[in-house]
């Protein structure tokens, strides 16, 4: 690999995971035999979760690996309405970038006329494709060409009307069987000109990736997945289609109805779903290295922040929860909202919980212009994004090892409900406020029998470290304590800032 030459993930914040899992999604595509045909596969993943990154880096890690690896933005070429143009094109196009000399450039030329044949028998102007090709001059005289022969079958209506059905039938046959020639000989084409790109080797494939489908037009997308499948069933290749599927089959029914099974339509195209797991927050924002600076200070917080690591445990088991919302881009987004926030003067001289403070900042990132939600102030808005709902109430726990990893060595605990914890903290805070020293935590932390204690006790955030934080700040000032609204307000009074970029 020449030395300015990026190496694959290395940029990538989760780095070391998505690559073990692209070199196990290509160790599993290896396998598969594509010794007669080509083996077409889906990678879903939803939206925010780096499937184009993903796909990007695979790329290089595949042709580190010897294969030839080839990148197709399908919504690029949406507007051109010719899948088939756009990968033969893309195709030969990034080929030469290993090959480029005088035998590749004479079986391109192969490949250009069998696509011109294959065009007009379906039939199509292959002009802008042959221009692409072999220069202008070739485009305009094959061009006409094909134009005439496209125009035949309107000069056998308007000048035999009286033609024989039965002669008819026939010609629709031999056309039927021309046609079956020229894909044949187009597929024939095609690999020769890989072979010529990559000789000898006979072990390595072709890794076609095929990104951005879910965003384009549903009879486009239709379209490039009848093309491949049809087209493009060639020895050795492989087709990775990088989609949103649950978008991409809402496009589908959106051309043949709401009842039509698009999920089972889609099986149709794909040997395999692959899938991009759902992001991880407290991995993302430490490769990040959100909240990092020499100048980090302890938190005036309920539980305790005195690290930037515990600041991202925090923020991760927040976005956690609302992950179905969220996507890694947007809570790094967020991260710098939070970042600017601790830094306001009211923060800094009082204590708070730090859950629900950023929980209100995803809130009010996530929910605070929705206006589905009915019956609803600004402030139970963001709210949401602490509150319990049915498809996300309780969250792992598992991976979010800084919050409190310190010097206990348990085991991960079961999944624990985080409404839960912040509600002790919310009590705890109340509880200083009255006077009562939040003197109901009480719970023996040394009861391994607890799956959520258990939990608890990994992340530091068992009651008795709620008790012992409670009474520092009963100690120090009990009176500055700010309330879920104050914090509200906080927030609110530095939202123009971020309005305003």
């Amino acid at each position: 690999m020449p030395s300015d030459q990026v190496s694959p993930f290395e940029k990538c914040a989760t780095g070391i995971k998505r690559k073990e899992l692209a070199e196990r999604f290509t160790q599993y595509l290896n396998t598969r035999d594509t010794e007669e045909h080509a083996f077409p596969v889906n990678l879903n993943g939803a939206w925010g979760t780096g499937k184009t990154f993903f796909v990007n880096n695979w790329k290089l890690l595949v042709k580190d690996q010897g294969h030839i690896g080839i990148k197709i933005d399908a919504w690029e070429s949406d507007y051109l309405d010719d899948p088939l143009t756009i990968i033969i094109a893309e195709i030969i196009e990034q080929l030469k970038g290993r090959c480029n000399d005088l035998q590749f450039h004479e079986q391109e030329k192969k490949v250009a006329n069998a696509l011109v044949q294959l065009k007009s028998a379906l039939p199509a102007i292959a002009k802008a494709l042959i221009g692409i090709f072999l220069g202008k001059d070739a485009a305009d005289s094959i061009g006409s060409i094909v134009e005439a022969i496209a125009k035949t079958g309107i000069e056998h209506q308007k000048y035999e009307p009286d033609l024989n059905m039965g002669e008819l039938g026939l010609e629709a046959t031999r056309a039927h069987i021309r046609h079956k020639q020229f894909i044949k000989d187009f597929k024939d084409e095609v690999g020769k000109l890989v072979d010529i790109a990559q000789p000898n080797k006979t072990d390595k494939k072709v890794f076609v990736f095929i990104d951005e489908l879910d965003r384009c037009r549903p009879t486009y997308a239709i379209e490039m997945l009848e093309t491949v499948k049809h087209l493009f069933d060639i020895p050795n290749f492989v087709f990775v289609f990088s989609t949103d599927t649950k978008q991409l089959q809402h496009s589908i029914k959106a051309v043949y109805g709401q009842d039509f099974d698009s999920h089972e339509y889609l099986s149709r195209f794909f040997e395999q779903r692959l899938t991009l797991p759902e992001p991880d927050f407290f991995e993302f924002l430490t490769a990040e290295k959100m909240f990092d600076s020499k100048e980090f200070k302890p938190l005036p917080t309920l539980p305790e922040i005195k690290t930037p690591e515990e600041l991202r445990a925090a923020v991760a088991l927040v976005c956690q929860m609302n992950q179905a919302q969220l996507s890694l881009r947007r809570a790094k987004q967020i991260c710098m909202h939070i970042e600017v926030t601790l830094q306001s003067e009211v923060l800094q001289r009082s204590y708070y919980s730090v859950f629900h403070l950023i929980g209100l900042i995803i809130g009010r990132a996530l929910y605070h212009d929705r206006q589905d939600i009915e019956d609803s102030t600004p402030l139970q808005k963001c709210q949401l994004a602490i509150k319990e709902q049915t498809q996300r109430s309780k969250i792992e726990i598992l991976k979010v090892i800084a919050f409190l990893k310190g010097t206990v060595n348990s085991r991960p605990g079961s999944p624990v409900k985080l409404t839960e914890l912040i509600n002790q903290y919310d009590s705890a805070l109340g509880y200083i406020k009255k006077g009562h020293l939040a003197s109901q935590f009480r719970i023996d932390c040394n009861d391994t029998h607890t799956p959520q204690l258990d939990a608890v006790k990994k992340l530091k955030l068992q009651p008795i470290a709620i008790k012992e934080r409670a009474y520092r700040i009963d100690h120090e000032q009990k009176n500055n304590i700010l309330s879920t609204e104050q914090l509200f307000e906080v927030i609110e009074s530095l939202d123009a800032i971020f309005i305003e970029e």
